[in-house]
């Protein structure tokens, strides 16, 4: 009886010696895991300066669109790339959204000239929508948006309402375009002169859009960004959607990309000139509380190496950062494939503990 006493004790003993040892290799990895700050990842050249980034939690990594060759691209927390999708129809992609709900990726596809796949008849002429099935990677509707406006046109980025609808905002032209989810039609939702300055170049600039990041508000209306001009629009969609400016403590510096973290708060990446003709950036968190009428900045962060940021997405509540390099692609498209190494980037974003409501 001593003898399976003795036994007994010492066989639980190790098992919870094993079971400690187990908890203690979890806690471990939820530690280096919470520690990760920086994910650097090297795609091929056809996946090369990514542009927009949305997280998908069915393939547990980010994706990410490339401003060189269109591809779109998986990137994994431990830095491994792998092609999600390529095609002849991918020039240049940019913004993106994961619509898990209806087992999609979406993304904008255009051609600002420093693609691969660049060419003369394309330059400035394709806005559209791609549509991607989120398990295959298979292209599944394309949406043409250049027919419905003359001149030149860049679908920039993406917002998505709970109907499945999607809102485009057009880098060139001053105006938002609406895809219906129902009958699939695409057609401009609002055009207005304030969108785009009386003064604006003839000549259009990849490096300078105007309408630029986008985001669906639960309250149903649109916040879209002026990049060149630091302003945000609140767009209503009711039958004739009504534009407001958003009052701002002061202008912004190159708003990009925009994700919505909660009802009343909005993270924005910015992007701007800085010391010695180089690009400078950070993140900033606005906040309202009177339903975007205005908004106040409750917080900025600057991470280091930021370099040419220009999307954000969202992580179980973290912003994650995007560097695109983007300023080295359009100062010298022939040295485009000398840059290799990208990153994304957490971004702590929480606003002083005073004003924290």
């Amino acid at each position: 009886m001593f003898r399976f006493n003795l036994f007994s004790f010492l066989f639980q003993r190790r098992r919870r010696v094993t079971q400690l040892a187990g908890v203690a290799l979890f806690l471990s990895g939820v530690m280096q895991a919470q520690a990760v700050q920086r994910i650097e990842f090297s795609p091929d050249a056809a996946g090369a300066y990514p542009e927009g980034i949305a997280w998908s939690p069915r393939a547990g990594a980010f994706l990410v669109s490339s401003l060189r060759g269109g591809q779109l691209g998986l990137v994994y927390p431990d830095g491994r790339y792998r092609r999600f999708s390529t095609g002849k129809g991918l020039i240049t992609t940019s913004g993106m959204l994961v619509d898990t709900e209806r087992n999609r990726v979406l993304v904008c596809n255009e051609d600002v000239g420093v693609s691969l796949s660049s060419a003369p008849g394309t330059h400035n002429r394709v806005a559209q929508v791609l549509e991607f099935n989120l398990d295959t990677g298979a292209l599944q509707q394309t949406y043409d948006l250049s027919s419905l406006s003359r001149g030149p046109t860049l679908a920039n980025d993406l917002a998505l309402d709970p109907q499945g609808n999607i809102y485009v905002t057009d880098s060139f032209q001053p105006q938002i375009y609406k895809i219906d989810r129902a009958t699939r039609q695409v057609s401009i939702l609002v055009r207005a002169a304030r969108l785009m300055p009386a003064d604006a170049p003839a000549a259009a600039q990849g490096t300078q859009p105007y309408l630029n990041g986008i985001v669906y508000h639960p309250d149903g209306y649109l916040i879209a960004a002026d990049y060149t001009r630091g302003l945000l629009w609140k767009v209503t969609l009711d039958n004739t959607p009504a534009i407001s400016e958003i009052r701002l403590p002061q202008r912004l510096k190159g708003p990009d990309g925009l994700r919505l973290k909660t009802a009343n708060e909005l993270v924005i990446v910015q992007s701007f000139p800085g010391e010695k003709g180089s690009m400078s950036g950070d993140v900033t968190l606005l906040s309202s509380h009177d339903g975007w009428a205005s908004a106040r900045i409750a917080a900025v962060a600057t991470p280091p190496g930021l370099d040419g940021a220009t999307g954000a997405a969202l992580r179980d509540g973290e912003v994650w950062v995007v560097n695109s390099r983007y300023p080295r692609l359009f100062s010298n498209v022939a040295q485009a494939e000398s840059t290799r190494t990208f990153s994304i980037v957490r971004v702590a974003l929480e606003p002083p503990a005073a004003d924290a409501r």
